[in-house]
């Protein structure tokens, strides 16, 4: 059985930390764009997880939520429930 080289378990879990960071920082980012085109999840998409709950599960990607119909854009709540920008 081959182990994981350590190297590479500090560089994925470094990463995925900074995506963390990133998604709970609730500003709208420049690439936000191209996140969200490669089915990625954003500040917005995470903000909407945070204020209801019952929407976007996913941290990562937004695949399974758009399969099951638990995808909200956060443009549908924008003037409802955000600060501006968000």
């Amino acid at each position: 059985v081959r182990t994981c080289n350590v190297w590479s378990y500090m560089a994925f879990g470094s990463l995925y930390a900074n995506w963390l960071t990133l998604i709970h920082s609730e500003y709208v980012l420049p690439w936000d764009g191209v996140f969200r085109f490669l089915g990625m999840g954003t500040p917005g998409d995470h903000h909407v997880h945070h204020k209801f709950f019952k929407f976007n599960y996913g941290h990562l990607f937004m695949w399974f939520d758009k399969m099951c119909g638990t995808y909200r854009s956060p443009k549908e709540f924008s003037n409802k429930a955000f600060r501006d920008g968000v």
